[in-house]
């Protein structure tokens, strides 16, 4: 079902059904595309499960119109679920109007004031406010007048299909005097096939005598030089953090998945666990080291 509303906002509604959508194409064209959510952990290794009500995504075009592909009803998803190395795929093949986008988002419940919910470990639950946060970037252009009615990204003819990663260390904040958390989605968007990841082993060490899976984080900043800094709406900022992993043989590594092609400066933060999106905070940064990623490659980089 296809509605139009102002500001050439169509919403197109679908059926969400567990972990995957049951979904009828927008239309009989070929101009698709097909989107995936993964997501990084908090900064508080102590939460456990952080849950939202989404209901789809919004999608920006460079004249300032939006376009939005909308579930049936908000389904509530455990976004911790998706930090393991596992997608959820939120649309599939579904058809988007002509235009220029370079901007997507996802959507959450308005209908209700607390649309998530949060939970530690001691079992405590919180409620959690989201909203829909900033735009992702992303270069996809429709063209109707294509003889193949084809969609690009960049200067390739293709079908798309992007993935997003919610970084929630970067996203939740929490409010002492309401007892809440917010949930403001920092988010990133790459073409699935052209994907790169990050990974290696951790060899550096903290000044804390805590371990490091319980303190660290990995840190990953656009371009070659930059400072490592805190997300605190000033100067450089993360574009993308992961926690720091204990193996079973007792080493420590980190993985970063789902990246563009580009240069970076990588850092681990001993105080990672201390990220609040709204303060600036001292994390801690070991000095940052430049690292290449080429498009769809498998870096590995020990710190």
């Amino acid at each position: 079902m296809i509605k139009v509303e102002s500001q050439r906002r169509v919403a197109f509604t679908r059926r969400f059904a567990g972990i995957a959508m049951v979904l009828l194409l927008a239309g009989c064209g070929e101009t698709t595309v097909t989107t995936e959510l993964a997501v990084e952990l908090p900064a508080d290794p102590d939460i456990q499960r952080v849950q939202a009500s989404i209901t789809g995504l919004e999608f920006l075009d460079s004249d300032g119109s939006t376009t939005t592909l909308e579930f049936d009803e908000a389904e509530a998803v455990v976004l911790t679920s998706y930090a393991d190395g596992g997608t959820l795929r939120l649309f599939t093949d579904e058809e988007l109007p002509e235009g220029d986008y370079t901007g997507v988002r996802l959507l959450f419940d308005d209908e209700e004031e607390e649309n998530g919910s949060l939970i530690d470990a001691s079992g405590a639950q919180f409620p959690i406010i989201a909203s829909g946060g900033d735009y992702a970037a992303i270069d996809v252009s429709v063209d109707a007048s294509d003889d193949d009615n084809g969609i690009s990204i960049g200067n390739s003819d293709s079908n798309v299909s992007l993935t997003l990663t919610l970084d929630l260390r970067q996203s939740l904040t929490f409010d002492d005097d309401d007892d809440q958390y917010t949930l403001t989605p920092v988010l990133r968007s790459v073409p699935t096939d052209d994907a790169g990841s990050i990974q290696g082993a951790i060899d550096a060490t903290c000044s804390s005598n805590s371990r490091l899976d319980t303190i660290a984080a990995v840190y990953l900043f656009q371009g070659e030089g930059a400072t490592p800094d805190d997300r605190d709406g000033n100067g450089v900022e993360p574009y993308a953090t992961t926690p720091v992993i204990l193996n079973t043989n007792g080493t420590f590594s980190y993985a970063f998945r789902f990246l563009p092609e580009g240069d970076y400066t990588i850092a681990l933060a001993c105080a990672g666990n201390e990220e609040d999106p709204v303060e600036n905070d001292d994390l801690d940064f070991e000095n940052g080291e430049d690292v290449m990623l080429d498009e769809g490659e498998t870096l590995t980089h020990s710190i």
